[in-house]
């Protein structure tokens, strides 16, 4: 049985402003999209599955994905604006928090965003016998049917933002998340996500969900992995080995999050040793993006 690695939700591009407001760059964007296309460099199948506008946006973020061989023949076009994303790099040093992401433009204010429920609601036949890892970093219900029409499915989820957890109810997100396998957050949504799911601390999350692999990223301190290892729940930390000044932000952790999905999908087991060498690889990849603008690796 083969892996293959796929996502589903509305396709976006990020555009890049520094603190004057002039567009430095722009290219694909969304974390589950960006995981997406780091995992396809790394020799990995991968498989779009959403929707954009019939814009030059839509086809520049497109375009992104299949430089990267990533298969798009599953993404719907429709008559709409494609999702932008707005990056603002301040002139100063850069902090973990400092980077500006708006889902409004910089230029005119206009709202940029216009999320989609014409998305692909059914996984194909012709790859349910692969061993799929579906990437998500959106939790709406039409993610929620798609998933459920996965046989062989491992469902991993990059869970970066507030806004994409803080409108839902406790019984809305234990239900969506209790189908995880893998999930990897960020402090900045770590407490929120306890607040909603009304639990103390990680062991009672990964306890509550029953998963395999709980990751909280935490900048330039690093990491902490929970597993389970005879029954027990146990944790390991790493900070990275070397800091780097940062250029952009933005991508890092999910270069992070792609290279831990892919160690995950190729272990037997996870344990220290596994979180050990894993964190190292993460580490590296996000190193690589921080020193580059935008999220993708050129």
């Amino acid at each position: 049985m083969d892996k293959i690695f796929i996502s589903h939700g509305d396709i976006i591009l990020d555009k890049i402003y520094d603190d004057n407001l002039n567009l430095i760059k722009q290219d694909g964007g969304g974390c589950n999209w960006n995981d997406l296309y780091n995992l396809s460099l790394m020799g990995e199948k991968c498989y779009a599955f959403g929707s954009c506008g019939n814009d030059e946006e839509g086809k520049a973020a497109v375009s992104s994905l299949e430089k990267a061989h990533v298969d798009v023949s599953n993404i719907i076009v429709e008559e709409k604006r494609t999702n932008v994303m707005n990056i603002i790099i301040p002139n100063s040093k850069l902090e973990d928090n400092s980077v500006l992401h708006s889902w409004y433009s910089p230029i005119d204010m206009s709202y940029t965003m216009n999320f989609s429920n014409n998305l692909p609601n059914k996984f194909p036949d012709y790859l349910q016998d692969n061993e799929v890892y579906i990437i998500l970093d959106k939790f709406l219900p039409i993610n929620l049917e798609f998933l459920k029409t996965i046989k062989n499915r491992k469902v991993c989820l990059d869970v970066g933002h507030i806004r994409f957890i803080e409108h839902f109810t406790r019984q809305y997100l234990t239900n969506f998340f209790s189908f995880a396998d893998y999930i990897e957050l960020n402090d900045n949504v770590f407490d929120l996500l306890l607040e909603r799911l009304n639990v103390k601390n990680e062991t009672e999350l990964f306890k509550l969900l029953d998963l395999e692999l709980l990751v909280v990223t935490k900048g330039k301190k690093g990491a902490v992995g929970y597993y389970k290892e005879n029954g027990e729940i146990l944790s390991f930390s790493k900070a990275p080995e070397k800091i780097v000044d940062s250029v952009d932000t933005s991508g890092a952790g999910d270069a992070f999050f792609s290279s831990m999905l892919k160690s995950y999908a190729y272990t037997d087991k996870i344990d220290k040793n596994f979180l050990d060498k894993s964190f190292s690889l993460a580490n590296k990849s996000s190193r690589e993006v921080l020193m580059q603008f935008g999220s993708r690796k050129a």
